[in-house]
């Protein structure tokens, strides 16, 4: 259900990163037929995909958090857990893919959560709970809930994000989310 992710690595070296919703991910040379370069198991369901930099593949992971991969090696660099909420059923964490830019990585939760985490040590730089109403600039009542699907767009420096996922039981919502440093 994810999508691969086609790196160059320092020295020239292409990886194709294949991650499965079983949670692992499996990384080969496609300039050597495919050969296995490595394979690491995050532990939990990659529903959608994950982001990367020149070094790190990040990955958000159902009923987990959030990962980081050296793309080299398979190594895992950090792993930022997502609490189940007092009180949730069913489903939580990290569903929507992963959105990365230098210095953040951005990933939506089943619970409406969006977060930034520092690429370097996953810390939790900033979170806004999008699971709420808002007032919409042409003025139909929105609301917003899981998060599950494509990753938050980045672009002009802003950041851009649905909210409202419902398939397998999230919590419907309807509104597009724009969220700038000022």
């Amino acid at each position: 259900g994810a999508s691969p992710i086609l790196r160059k690595l320092a020295g020239g070296q292409r990886v194709l990163l294949a991650p499965q919703k079983s949670g692992i991910v499996w990384a080969h040379d496609p300039d050597r037929m495919g050969k296995l370069l490595w394979k690491v198991d995050l532990g939990s369901e990659i529903t959608f995909g994950g982001a990367a930099d020149e070094q790190t593949a990040y990955f958000a992971v159902r009923n987990g958090g959030v990962a980081a991969v050296n793309m080299a090696t398979g190594e895992k660099k950090w792993f930022t857990p997502t609490a189940k909420p007092e009180g949730q059923r069913g489903p939580f964490g990290n569903s929507a893919a992963a959105s990365a830019i230098p210095g953040a990585v951005f990933a939506g939760s089943w619970e409406g959560m969006l977060r930034a985490y520092a690429s370097g040590d996953g810390k939790v730089l900033w979170e806004f709970n999008t699971a709420q109403e808002f007032k919409t600039v042409n003025g139909v009542p929105a609301k917003g809930g899981s998060m599950g699907g494509p990753g938050p767009t980045v672009a002009g420096g802003m950041v851009f994000v649905g909210s409202g996922y419902v398939f397998g039981g999230g919590t419907v919502g309807n509104v597009l989310l724009a969220f700038s440093p000022q």
